[in-house]
């Protein structure tokens, strides 16, 4: 049933922070009042982030006057993990129970560094059940509640801007019964979230404003700040086709630049619809809507609609709602497109959304701890004191009565017994069915580890520009510590050996113990730590130096597979990665050091290091194999 009570709701995105008030009108809601403030920050400047959203919540405390309210709280997409997880349908099964044993083997920390919480989806018919688990770090979400408590709010409920985003589309857009696509442009990542009958998926990419932002960056050699001011001020998307004709020659430049930027997200789009259709057996999308900050440039929308070949419009995340007399309709004609999570909380409180996800933090979830608690520790004072008066009262009874007494419990004593007998028998059976749960949830994340690293590097790598030739599992290696420019010692770790599964069987070709590596002096299982990828990129004939051709692979490792995206599988960041390239790069040139000609003068060899988020388990061969 619909609570429409006074929501307070706060997201804190990765460039901005958006605060709304929600009251009660008929059988719905208004919006009372709203306030953002934009955080634009040079990416050198992020360990100061937490300092300017701390002020700017509390700016926006102030203006909107909500201090001492509970609010809920809306958290980026980029800063939480999303997994899709089928689930076996078992007879009395604890539904929660097994997403606690598959998040262990689909979230790249240990269960108790993070907060997690699922959705079960609709039933498909397909015998599986089907949950979206949602998670995220302790310590970023306890991080994050400090600055809104900090500010005199007290955290209500804490959601993700995805999941909140497609509440209030199916509040505001209740007649949309086709399938759909949503574009949440926001800085960092664009959120695409794929709507139909009985279906929900979504998927994060990193083409986004900061990527648009970038791009122009480095064109035009100027600071991020001075980058996203000449975007917001002066930045359209070209169309092509004679679009910037009628353009100044400085307009028509940067429109340009932005289109190329922009072909990125596009290219990403169509790549995860391929994806969701081909995976997932969904339908391709008749429509798009557009949202999030990105989205106000102008003619993104048309641009869209071109590269992608379906309708575009703008998504109206409040067209549910009833606006409030203090609410500028000028302002919020360009605002609406970024309040889409913070009506998603309102829809989230009143128990109308499809989905309801509280991540709780750590001094939250003690609180109502200790809430639960205070209704048994008065039923517990009460028991005591009866027990008590009873005690007193049998104190005046002759032994004779206490022995009776005792002599008509005893049968009841033994029923109890047996009663707990069975219980520890039954709970043997449970633990044994538990450890076996585990080993099987450990072979299972075993034989999908390669195929998912696989088809991952597959999806996020392909270009007619360069090719891989070997995909080599590496034991116990420590990219940072190795400089790869001498390649002996990556060698020394492959868990296969090529020379010998070329001469013997392939069991015979699994290195258990490579001698670059002394696992037993260092006191660690061998354990597949990183992937070394081979292969070769196209150059120019008689440019050994191609650094335009190198500067393809360096994008690949750095912005395809950094470890802030949630879902890359591997273990670096973008800043590490260039400090110290030659621990992951090596690029071989045509001739060898004697001048001798190694590989066609028009391409050249390159070699990645890729360390993983989650080392894989080597399989234990049996003895003589």
């Amino acid at each position: 049933m619909a609570e429409y009570k006074t929501t307070v709701a706060l997201e804190i995105g990765a460039q901005s922070v958006t605060m709304g008030v929600f009251t009660p009108s008929g059988k719905g809601y208004a919006l009372s009042r709203y306030a953002r403030r934009e955080i634009v920050l040079d990416p050198l400047e992020e360990g100061m982030r937490m300092d300017y959203v701390s002020s700017a919540i509390a700016e926006l405390v102030t203006e909107l006057k909500v201090k001492g309210s509970d609010v809920r709280n809306v958290v980026s997409g980029q800063q939480v993990f999303m997994r899709f997880i089928k689930l076996i349908a078992l007879e009395d099964s604890d539904i929660a129970e097994q997403v606690s044993y598959e998040a262990q083997q689909h979230i790249p920390f240990p269960l108790d560094e993070i907060q997690w919480d699922y959705q079960e989806l609709p039933d498909r018919g397909t015998g599986e059940t089907e949950v979206l688990l949602v998670a995220i770090k302790k310590d970023v979400l306890d991080n994050l509640n400090s600055q809104v408590e900090g500010s005199g709010l007290k955290t209500r409920s804490v959601d993700c801007s995805i999941t909140s985003l497609y509440n209030a589309f199916r509040v505001s857009y209740p007649e949309e019964e086709e399938p759909v696509m949503i574009l949440d442009i926001g800085a960092k990542t664009t959120d695409i979230i794929f709507a139909e009958a009985g279906r929900f998926f979504t998927r994060s990419v990193t083409a986004a404003g900061a990527f648009v932002t970038n791009s122009i960056a480095r064109e035009y050699n100027m600071s991020f700040r001075d980058a996203e001011k000449l975007k917001v001020e002066s930045g359209i998307v070209s169309l092509g086709n004679g679009f910037t004709e009628e353009l100044t020659e400085q307009e028509a430049a940067l429109a340009t630049t932005i289109r190329n930027a922009m072909n990125r997200l596009s290219s990403e789009v169509q790549r995860t619809i391929n994806h969701y259709r081909g995976q997932y057996k969904g339908s391709a999308p008749v429509k798009a809507y557009i949202c999030g900050g990105g989205a106000r440039m102008p003619y993104a929308v048309e641009f869209l609609q071109s590269t992608l070949n379906i309708p575009v419009e703008y998504l109206n995340p409040i067209a549910a709602f009833n606006i409030g007399s203090k609410v500028d309709e000028e302002a919020l004609a360009m605002d609406a497109l970024c309040l889409g999570p913070v009506a998603g909380a309102a829809v989230t409180g009143a128990k109308v959304g499809e989905f309801s996800i509280d991540l709780v933090p750590t001094s939250v979830g003690k609180e109502r701890a200790e809430k639960q608690m205070l209704p048994k520790v008065l039923a517990g004072g009460l028991i005591a004191v009866a027990g008590a008066a009873v005690f007193a009262w049998a104190a005046d009874k002759t032994a004779a009565d206490a022995e009776k007494m005792l002599k008509t419990a005893q049968p009841a004593a033994e029923e109890l017994q047996s009663i707990s007998d069975s219980i520890e028998s039954e709970k043997d059976k449970y633990d044994r069915a538990k450890r076996e749960l585990e080993t099987l949830n450990q072979h299972y994340a075993m034989r999908t580890a390669y195929p998912e690293l696989i088809k991952q590097i597959s999806e996020r790598s392909a270009s007619v520009k360069f090719w891989f030739t070997e995909f080599a599992p590496l034991i116990n290696y420590e990219a940072d510590k190795v400089t790869i420019t001498d390649s002996v010692e990556v060698k020394g770790t492959r868990l296969i050996d090529p020379n010998k599964s070329r001469n013997a069987g392939n069991n015979s070709s699994i290195n258990q113990a490579p001698e670059a590596v002394d696992v037993r002096s260092r006191n660690k299982a061998p354990m597949v730590t990183a992937i070394c990828m081979s292969g070769y990129t196209s150059k120019k004939p008689g440019d050994d130096r191609s650094q335009a051709q190198r500067q393809v692979i360096y994008d690949l490792v750095a912005k395809n597979f950094d470890e802030r995206s949630a879902d890359s599988l591997f273990s670096y960041q973008n800043a590490d990665v260039l400090k110290n390239m030659n621990h992951y790069y090596q690029f071989i040139d045509s001739k060898g050091s004697r001048g001798k000609v190694s590989v066609p003068d028009y391409v050249e060899k390159f070699m990645l290091i890729m360390p993983l988020k989650n080392p894989i388990a080597i399989p234990e061969l049996s003895e003589g194999k």
